[in-house]
């Protein structure tokens, strides 16, 4: 059985009646006579038990159920975030080509979550390097009272305890708003918080995947010379909010570098000419200026990392052109389905900006691949053939299925 894919996305404020329209919009979309497998994503407006409801009055009970919060979502013509956005993808598609793992517990023990779901994929043989593989986790913890992030990259080490060779793996953090209010996950019949959620593929089906960044580094390299977790406390032996400040020209207050400083770190040849899919970004949460340090999403810029200082474009237009490489890419492998992963601050009320690069990979793909996305807090991605968590990034990946 050739999988079969169906997308539907609704904006409306009964949370029973949004789930039920956009199902059925995704059954309709893919002229679909059953539903095998569900990916569903919503912000935190909506109730999600009445959510999930309503798109099992269309899909019946027997579906299996995979998603979680989103600030927004998006299908191949419609898009938005910050209200009360939902997006559906319906598959028709046999039990042996997927499987649906979780582990949860996963706030303050990341390493330990990782390492539960890396040996469930193992004992299942859904470790194997050329199966596609998605990951969705919480990103938000409020169990303090106060605002903390699940960080993604000691998940995946605790991933790589079990599966070494972790390759072919997409993912997001799952953030239902931009205020950081307590998000959820949906795994078949069951409304979850604090989990990490994976989808994987049979090895009839191929993945292939762009990153999407749309910024390029300014300058010369800096080194991180003190960091711990997730603050960079000193760069070049200075404090880090000094350096940057410096490097900004003093264009922006530090109570400004939140969601605005970005660091990248190049993987490749620091020497060769620019190439933007050997870098790997990290945003600033925040700036704490009296101790000099930045807090960054996640920890990955530890002592002795050599970076550049990040600029922003707002020109999309090579989006056209990456998707095209994409298509380019699989031959004569048939595409049946598209996700895109993209990062919440670049959706364009919260970049400053009036347009949206999500509209370019509309246009790019579209009707050839049915395409589902959503904004997310941490997108994870291959860089030079190495998973990665980063920010300030765009995941596409587009789905195929192999003559095999």
């Amino acid at each position: 059985m050739n999988p079969r894919v169906g997308v539907g996305f609704r904006q409306i404020e009964d949370s029973f009646a949004a789930g039920q329209e956009a199902a059925r919009a995704a059954m309709e979309q893919g002229r679909l006579s059953r539903c095998d497998l569900v990916l569903l994503f919503s912000t935190c407006q909506h109730q999600p038990q009445a959510l999930v409801d309503g798109v099992r009055s269309v899909v019946g009970p027997q579906a299996r159920l995979i998603g979680g919060g989103a600030v927004g979502a998006f299908t191949n013509d419609e898009m938005g975030y910050g209200g009360f956005e939902v997006a559906v993808a319906c598959l028709s598609i046999s039990a042996d080509q997927f499987n649906l793992f979780r582990a949860d517990g996963l706030a303050d023990h990341e390493f330990e979550v990782g390492e539960t779901l890396g040996a469930m994929l193992a004992a299942a043989g859904a470790d194997a390097a050329e199966l596609p593989k998605v990951l969705f986790y919480d990103s938000i913890n409020r169990l303090s009272g106060r605002t903390r992030l699940n960080m993604a990259m000691p998940l995946l080490a605790g991933m790589r305890k079990s599966i070494p060779h972790l390759q072919n793996l997409i993912g997001a953090g799952l953030v239902g708003d931009m205020a950081g209010d307590p998000t959820f996950q949906w795994f078949d019949s069951d409304v979850c918080r604090q989990s990490a959620l994976a989808l994987t593929f049979s090895p009839r089906m191929g993945a292939h995947t762009v990153i999407l960044r749309g910024a390029s580094p300014v300058g010369g390299y800096h080194v991180v010379t003190r960091a711990k977790g997730a603050v960079v406390q000193e760069i070049d032996g200075r404090p880090a909010v000094e350096v940057i400040s410096e490097l900004l020209g003093g264009a922006k207050d530090p109570s400004e570098f939140a969601f605005y400083v970005m660091l990248g770190v190049n993987e490749g040849d620091p020497w060769a000419p620019y190439r933007e899919d050997h870098y790997s970004n990290y945003l600033c949460l925040r700036a704490d200026v009296k101790r000099g340090h930045l807090v960054m999403f996640e920890p990955g810029m530890v002592t002795g990392t050599r970076f550049q200082l990040m600029s922003r474009s707002h020109d999309f237009a090579y989006i056209g052109r990456k998707v095209e490489e994409l298509f380019d890419r699989f031959g004569d492998e048939r595409p049946f389905f598209a996700l895109y992963l993209n990062c919440a601050g670049r959706a364009g009320a919260y970049a400053g900006i009036e347009d949206e690069d999500v509209r370019f990979v509309q246009r790019a793909i579209n009707d050839r691949a049915p395409l589902l996305g959503l904004y997310s807090g941490v997108e994870i991605g291959p860089v030079r053939g190495e998973v990665r968590a980063m920010d300030w990034t765009g995941v596409l990946c587009l789905f195929t299925l192999r003559d095999v």
